[in-house]
């Protein structure tokens, strides 16, 4: 690809890599780039072309998606891949050329065809090609085709083969599709031309030294991966590698896109059958508009909406594109910029060459930053051992990208680790090794302490007592020096609260973390312990004398919320004893009817026979008394219920005055 070398190559986290060209042309010149074809619609999205010198690029075309066959269909050449000249020249029969024999002079005139003849030679007879030219000047003269220099005169034709040499050319490369950019302008002059494409993400990967920095500094060694998958070497380019999310698509651009077009037919005209003319009277409105719109003086409604319509269309046509050339150059190019992300770059100062379909390490980093071995405590990582780890401030006052890192100390292998992005001053424990010297156990003691708190509110009373939880780590160190620890306590809820613990160093999204000193040689504990207030709620409508005793015993309330209970379940028990009179009632009534029901059937039973007669007026007066019990009923339910709500509304107002909000003494 290589009439513009690449000069910069910018390498992005996000799958794409921006890639700039820049070569210098004389005057009027056209360049050509090849790339792939799925990489031609990032190529038509990104593109810039810029000619740095004064000069303009007029055009840039590219090979179409156009099958090699339809592309070659209107040309009428077909070279055959042997006897190539021979069979090109009948092609062009009639065109004009120039020909030179060797040791002869040149002839110019127009081709007439080729000869073919045997010539008797020392080796036998011999099949000879000779080329048959009318020449200016009207002769006719032949030369033998392959001792001879020929030159094509005809511009038409020499651009057809030209074409047709380049797209069969094209087409030997399946997966390649020519730019070509056509530049403008005078003397010596600088272009650069730039675009994105789809790349291979670059990963970073980090050395730890400790013990081997600056004084006491470790170092920390940065290489970045790099991969050049592409056709074409990575010549002495200046490199960059940015991190970061950009905001990056892919669209295509490449394949013809068309609109389907709505299909328009000619109304045909059909025979027309004779009318059958109906008999009328005459209508002195309608024929004086039709006289009027005869001689021209006022057409009806829809014409004249129909002509006030096509001059409004009129107007808009020639206000809109009347004036095409001034509306162009009126027209202002806007842009809005944002920043998308928080990117960040390493540039390579030194130029860098990487082969194609090569991959290379690149350093980027190399450092003392401020850090030291400690060990790090999580149950959830390890429950027997700590995990070694490197406190790392990140003093390179540079951002580090995440990669693996690998852990030397003294010179010699430790471990491995993963190391998130980190930005400048920040700060990380980066594990990379089991702590086997040191062992821990934790003991964990969890109960609910006493009440500490009561409040009334609506009605209700609630119970405040706290959950604790206590835990107990013990250290045993069998190192013979002395080690920093971290220690991450998980904080699962953030109703948890640290009580009589020493305060956190940091505190995470899941633990609190604690540091303090471990003795060489030497069993040490530590202690974390928590709580959370939880609470007990009672509907006072419904609390009972023995519940009521139990608070005032464990000093729940004071007197003056105490004496208001009281009498506020002196209230709810005359407002059971009024319910309990109501179902009694409602009892009584169910025995009547259905003693009712009972001497209703016995009296449909009765005869007219005067024994039966004493009975039956005997039934009819149990039911006339039964009537009035009823109806005694009726009138002593009546009062029992308003004096039920009665009650139930001075207990409802006793309760919602009720408010208390105190500790328990103890």
């Amino acid at each position: 690809m290589s009439d513009l070398p690449i000069r910069r190559v910018v390498l992005y986290k996000h799958g794409v890599g921006y890639f700039e060209r820049e070569t210098h042309i004389e005057g009027d010149q056209s360049l050509s780039l090849s790339f792939k074809q799925r990489e031609v619609s990032d190529v038509l999205k990104s593109l810039t072309v810029l000619d740095l010198d004064g000069g303009l690029v007029s055009a840039v075309s590219y090979d179409s998606t156009t099958p090699v066959e339809q592309l070659l269909a209107e040309i009428a050449l077909s070279i055959p891949d042997s006897g190539s000249l021979k069979g090109l020249l009948p092609q062009i029969k009639g065109a004009r050329v120039s020909v030179k024999p060797t040791g002869g002079s040149t002839v110019q005139g127009v081709i007439l065809g080729i000869d073919k003849t045997d010539a008797r030679t020392e080796h036998g007879l011999e099949e000879t090609h000779r080329l048959s030219l009318l020449t200016d000047s009207g002769d006719v003269r032949t030369f033998d085709l392959f001792d001879l220099e020929l030159t094509i005169l005809d511009e038409g034709i020499k651009r057809d083969l030209d074409f047709y040499l380049k797209t069969q050319l094209a087409s030997k490369k399946k997966d390649a599709r020519t730019f070509t950019l056509f530049a403008q302008g005078e003397g010596t002059r600088t272009v650069r031309v730039s675009y994105v494409l789809e790349a291979p993400v670059w990963k970073a990967t980090y050395r730890i030294l400790l013990d081997e920095g600056v004084g006491s500094s470790p170092l920390i060694q940065g290489w970045a991966v790099v991969d050049n998958t592409s056709d074409e070497d990575w010549q002495d380019v200046g490199l960059t590698l940015v991190a970061g999310l950009p905001v990056s698509f892919t669209h295509d651009l490449y394949t013809p896109r068309y609109i389907r077009r709505p299909v328009v037919e000619v109304k045909e005209t059909t025979g027309v059958l004779p009318p059958m003319a109906e008999a009328g009277v005459e209508d002195y409105e309608m024929t004086g508009e039709l006289t009027a719109f005869s001689a021209g003086l006022a057409a009806p409604a829809p014409v004249r909406m129909a002509k006030m319509r096509r001059r409004e269309n009129v107007e808009v046509v020639e206000k809109n594109y009347g004036n095409r050339s001034s509306a162009v150059s009126s027209v202002q190019a806007q842009t809005r910029e944002r920043q998308v992300g928080d990117l960040f770059e390493y540039s390579i100062d030194k130029p860098v060459t990487v082969r194609r379909n090569q991959s290379a390490l690149v350093p980027i980093l190399l450092k003392p930053f401020a850090g030291r071995s400690v060990l790090l405590y999580q149950k959830a990582a390890r429950a027997e051992n700590p995990i070694r780890c490197v406190e790392f401030e990140n003093t390179t006052g540079l951002t580090l990208e995440g990669g693996p890192v690998t852990v030397l100390e003294q010179g010699s292998y430790v471990g491995e680790a993963m190391l998130d992005t980190l930005k400048p001053t920040e700060k990380r424990l980066v594990g990379y090794a089991v702590e086997l010297a040191v062992r821990v156990l934790d003991n964990i003691d969890s109960h609910s302490d006493r009440v500490t708190r009561v409040t009334i509110r609506n009605g209700t009373l609630k119970t405040h007592y706290a959950q604790v939880q206590k835990t107990t780590y013990t250290f045993n160190s069998t190192s013979d020096k002395e080690q920093v620890v971290y220690l991450d306590h998980p904080r699962d809820d953030s109703r948890w609260k640290l009580v009589e613990t020493a305060k956190p160093h940091e505190t995470t999204e899941n633990y609190w973390r604690f540091r303090f000193l471990l003795p060489p040689s030497t069993a040490s504990k530590f202690v974390a312990q928590q709580q959370q207030t939880l609470f007990q709620s009672f509907g006072l409508a419904d609390i009972t004398d023995k519940q009521l005793s139990a608070w005032v015993s464990a000093k729940y309330l004071d007197k003056a919320t105490e004496k208001a209970l009281k009498e506020a379940l002196a209230q709810r028990q005359q407002v059971g004893r009024i319910e309990e009179k109501l179902a009694q009632l409602n009892d009584e009534r169910n025995k009547i009817h259905a003693e009712q029901k009972r001497i209703r059937e016995n009296l449909g039973a009765l005869g007219d026979r005067a024994s039966e007669k004493a009975l039956r007026e005997r039934f009819v007066a149990t039911l006339d008394k039964q009537e009035d019990r009823l109806a005694k009923i009726a009138e002593e339910e009546a009062k029992l219920h308003a004096d039920r709500d009665d009650a139930r509304e001075k207990l409802s107002a006793a309760l919602a005055k009720l408010e208390y909000d105190a500790p328990v003494s103890e």
